[in-house]
């Protein structure tokens, strides 16, 4: 993949951004051969950690490397300078009001999960939480938009034995790819938004689904404190506790009050971030690589 970049990259750029380990390693050996500018940029949405020694020593290698970095949370900030010594500016991801929450259709019974299938995002406590709210008569499904990752489990067939297991059968949709019009509808129309998540650098799907006005399940992980705060604006339950996560939800069903409040509130929180202020803020820092150059 390294290569592949490498061999397909335009050498005619002021600034180059990389936003993962791969597109990192490519630009770095580039600038260290002169052949593209020095200073390339790297977002750090979050440090994987790969089970698989040669990945994870290719991540962190690259890491180290000589960019300069921004993070997307405070959480990841703190994480790069305590544990590498490295330095970041953080730059929080936005919203796009415009397109979510202009419209308000009915809820529909069904929980959706918007991540990915690689280990980190928790995909198998969706659907063992799910196994455990039909048991309890609740006629939900569970829409989950994830594309297999790096890791061991993050094959479709893995998930769709767990599913057979499970007895959920017909009631989980499992979609690698969706257009935006439709990934907007169904903020608009789910129940209730869950990403039971262990590691998440911000959380952009969480904020898509406060904006549309989406009630929001998920785990005090990462740069997610800083989003949601637990009885105010969404429900926070601890990584792996799929009781906790059917308590939760089950709340956000039957209490309306509960749920018109945090989904309010939920609202508001995403308007303090934009892509206009993000775009700005990484305007800047483009102009200080610049500066810094000559």
């Amino acid at each position: 993949m390294t290569e592949a970049f490498i061999d397909g990259l335009p050498r005619d750029f002021d600034i180059y951004h990389a936003q993962d380990c791969v597109c990192d390693t490519a630009l770095q050996m580039l600038a260290a051969e002169g052949a593209i500018p020095s200073h390339t940029v790297r977002t750090v949405h979050h440090v994987e950690g790969f089970q698989d020694a040669y990945l994870n020593k290719c991540e962190m290698t690259v890491l180290l490397g000589n960019t300069v970095k921004i993070t997307v949370s405070e959480y990841w900030k703190k994480q790069l300078h305590d544990k590498h010594g490295l330095d970041s500016i953080v730059i929080y991801n936005g919203a796009d009001n415009s397109r979510f929450g202009t419209t308000s259709p009915p809820r529909e019974p069904f929980v959706l999960f918007v991540g990915g299938m690689e280990s980190r995002k928790g995909l198998e406590f969706a659907i063992q939480t799910l196994e455990v709210l039909v048991k309890k008569g609740r006629g939900l499904r569970l829409i989950a938009i994830a594309r297999p990752g790096f890791k061991g489990v993050e094959s479709r067939a893995w998930f769709d034995h767990l599913i057979e297991r499970c007895g959920l059968v017909g009631k989980v949709d499992i979609h690698e790819l969706i257009d935006d019009e439709e990934l907007t509808r169904l903020y608009a129309t789910a129940s209730v938004f869950f990403l039971p998540t262990r590691m998440e650098g911000w959380g952009l799907s969480i904020m898509e689904a406060m904006a549309s006005g989406c009630p929001i399940v998920s785990t005090p992980v990462g740069g997610i404190t800083e989003l949601v705060h637990s009885g105010e604006n969404g429900l926070l339950v601890p990584v792996g506790d799929v009781h906790g996560f059917v308590e939760a939800i089950e709340h956000l069903l039957d209490d309306n009050v509960l749920r018109d409040r945090l989904c309010a509130a939920a609202k508001e929180t995403v308007k303090r971030f934009s892509w206009g202020v993000s775009a700005e803020k990484t305007i800047e820092l483009y102009n200080m690589v610049i500066s810094a150059r000559r």
